[in-house]
């Protein structure tokens, strides 16, 4: 199984770069393979150090909820 963690764009460099933030952890994904434009505050959905689409702030928000019940269970 595979999983997809959102995270929030809190920078991009030159490289096509970004560091994002998934719920207090900060991570670097490439850019290279997203599905659309993407700037500092959008939210992406990301695996294996790639971001892969482009989420709004309510489906991250959702998706994070459902990641942490799943880890308290």
């Amino acid at each position: 199984m595979c999983i997809g963690f959102p995270g929030k764009i809190m920078s991009i460099d030159e490289n096509n770069y970004a560091v994002i933030d998934i719920g207090g952890t900060r991570r670097e994904v490439c850019l290279d393979i997203i599905d659309e434009q993407v700037g500092i505050g959008d939210f992406v959905l990301c695996h294996a150090g790639f971001a892969i689409h482009k989420v709004d702030e309510a489906e991250a928000a959702e998706k994070l909820a459902l990641l942490r019940e799943l880890l308290e269970a």
